[in-house]
């Protein structure tokens, strides 16, 4: 938290002293997922940070200053990275099971693998500045995320940690990027948004050309694109200046992903061993002798295809999701708040912050305006519920729950006396919840090796006002306890009538059961057979984006509708 500045939001439609609309203005953004829904902070300082926690991992090496000259396939199911010190003539070569290509926009791996960029090309360039000031007068003007829909010259202010601020504005076609990036230049701009550079340090001044893309495969044989160099983001709606949201998504997608191939449970000396000890032992019956096989396939690769294979068709559909939402058409924000209870997958909102025609402009300006008179419409945008969730469609989850592929709630509860979020309760791997009993209630004895095997831990969810013995559930001395204090959890068990559900590592839910051995014993049986290939990867119908006719045909079919509903209504009070 202390790297992190938890900022309002600000959306104008010109400059506010230049008497600017105010069409969202929040000192605080609500919080999702047990923090706030706006954060921001400074790479560098970011950056150190991990490089410093880096240390505390024995099995990571860190090698800084080297230059990768070439990446392909070496012996024996590895992939090998050719590479030198920059300014050193010895070359020296390394391989692996997986190479994770996290190397940006210009990503040598990407090229080496052959792989090209699908998708537009923006061409308009926003000049970046990263400033440093102690000043008060911008402390108090600028105290949150501001985005100015300015037709003559959009721009937006971030506040960050440490008084780091950067600013972004939009840059004219005759402009020169190398003219615009001298001082002169960059004081011209600040003093027209009334901002005295003279109190400014300036740690970069740079010109971005933004573009909205994704690779053509997100991998090629054992090697992964992630970040950058598998997708570029327009720097709209707080995802593509750096790349990094999504970036994030993909690499908790992945990882646990190669862990799970990789990891003690998937292993020879596991698979291998005769563990007496266990609640049901190896030879037990052939329906136990079915989950060695399973483990056994993972670690030969019969599963593991559908495993990997599963983090393109997840993240792909998401990444193109939000360049729409940056860059499609805004038509459908108007109307699905207002006409239906819940709106669409997702609208879109950066066209409208780059209209250059005054009548465009002034037309935009008066349907926002209208927008935040109603309070459904109002709370649709504060709330910014019109951004694409990352949820899961297609991929490694079941196919016969509704609300797999969701990301799972993060609610604060209570556990060992102390009010924490439920992802500090939960372990690494993935986790068995159950509304008010044990989880193992709901899984067949046999199933519960698999589970077992690969890591999974057991959390009992207990109502509000129950009394646990220092977190140990009294159900079982395995399975966590934990209680919902907000009953945010109870509201999603209802809601979703179940009563076991399932996480995937990455929090995201794999499935979920009803109260029953059978339903909650089928769920994991849909894992281990995806985990031995014996089941295909779920694949469920993408829901489409409206096309500008498509909208315009929803805006003519609304007007219709509202100016017959206002007919009707003046014909029956002159009648009466």
């Amino acid at each position: 938290d202390e790297h992190v500045t938890k900022v309002g939001y600000q959306l104008y439609t010109e400059q506010k002293r230049k008497g600017g609309l105010a069409l969202v203005d929040l000192d605080k953004m609500k919080e999702e997922y047990g923090y706030s829904k706006l954060g921001y902070f400074f790479q560098p300082t970011v950056e150190a940070v991990l490089r410093k926690n880096l240390k505390r991992y024995p099995c990571v090496q860190l090698y800084l200053g080297y230059e990768v000259l070439n990446v392909g396939e070496g012996t024996g199911g590895t992939v090998g990275v050719r590479a030198k010190y920059v300014g050193g003539l010895k070359e020296e070569v390394w391989t692996a099971r997986y190479l994770l290509g996290c190397d940006g926009g210009r990503s040598i791996v990407r090229r080496k693998l052959r792989l090209r960029y699908v998708g537009l090309a923006e061409m308009e360039r926003w000049l970046v500045l990263d400033v440093h000031t102690k000043d008060e007068k911008i402390a108090r003007e600028w105290p949150h995320f501001t985005y100015v829909f300015d037709g003559r010259r959009p721009f937006l202010h971030v506040p960050l940690p440490e008084n780091f601020r950067r600013f972004e504005f939009l840059l004219q076609d005759h402009e020169d990027a190398e003219e615009m990036t001298k001082l002169q230049s960059v004081a011209r701009i600040l003093d027209s948004i009334g901002i005295d550079s003279s109190k400014l340090e300036f740690c970069r001044r740079i010109v971005y050309k933004f573009h909205s893309r994704q690779v053509e495969r997100w991998n090629v044989g054992q090697s992964f694109l992630l970040g950058d160099a598998a997708h570029c983001l327009p720097p709209f709606r707080g995802q593509g200046s750096t790349g990094m949201c999504s970036g994030i998504r993909d690499a908790a997608n992945l990882c646990w992903k190669i862990a799970m191939v990789l990891g003690s449970c998937l292993t020879s000396s596991v698979v291998d061993s005769d563990d007496k000890s266990s609640p049901v032992s190896r030879t037990t019956s052939a329906e136990n002798l079915s989950m060695w096989d399973d483990i056994k396939s993972m670690q030969s690769g019969t599963g593991v295809d559908r495993l990997i294979g599963s983090y393109e068709l997840e993240r792909s559909p998401h990444v193109q999701q939000m360049i729409n939402h940056a860059l499609g058409k805004p038509v459908p924000s108007l109307l699905f708040p207002l006409l239906f209870r819940r709106g669409p997958s997702y609208v879109a909102y950066g066209m409208t912050t780059k209209y250059r025609n005054p009548v465009a402009i002034f037309i935009r300006n008066v349907l926002f305006r209208v927008m935040m008179l109603v309070p459904r419409t109002r709370a649709y945008l504060e709330d910014d519920k019109g951004k694409p969730s990352p949820n899961i469609t297609s991929g490694f989850v079941d196919d016969r729950s509704f609300g797999s592929g969701e990301l799972f709630v993060n609610p604060p509860v209570v556990k060992n006396a102390k009010k924490i979020l439920l992802d500090k309760a939960v372990g690494s791997g993935f986790t068995a919840l159950a509304w008010n009993t044990n989880p193992k209630h709901y899984i067949g004895t046999a199933m519960q090796l698999l589970l077992r095997r690969i890591g999974c831990s057991y959390i009992t969810v207990l109502p509000r006002g129950s009394k646990a013995d220092e977190g140990v559930s009294y159900f079982s001395e395995e399975s966590v306890c934990v209680i919902d204090e907000g009953e945010e959890l109870k509201s999603w068990f209802t809601s979703r009538k179940a009563e076991f559900v399932l996480l995937r590592p990455d929090r995201f839910v794999f499935g979920h059961a009803d109260g029953s051995l059978e339903t909650g014993s089928l769920l994991v049986t849909k894992l281990s057979d995806l985990i031995s290939g014996r089941s295909q990867l779920t694949i469920r119908r993408q829901k489409k984006f409206l096309s500008a006719w498509q909208s315009l045909a929803l805006m003519t079919f609304a007007a219709l509708f509202f100016l017959v509903a206002v007919l009707i209504f003046i014909v029956y009070a002159i009648i009466v």
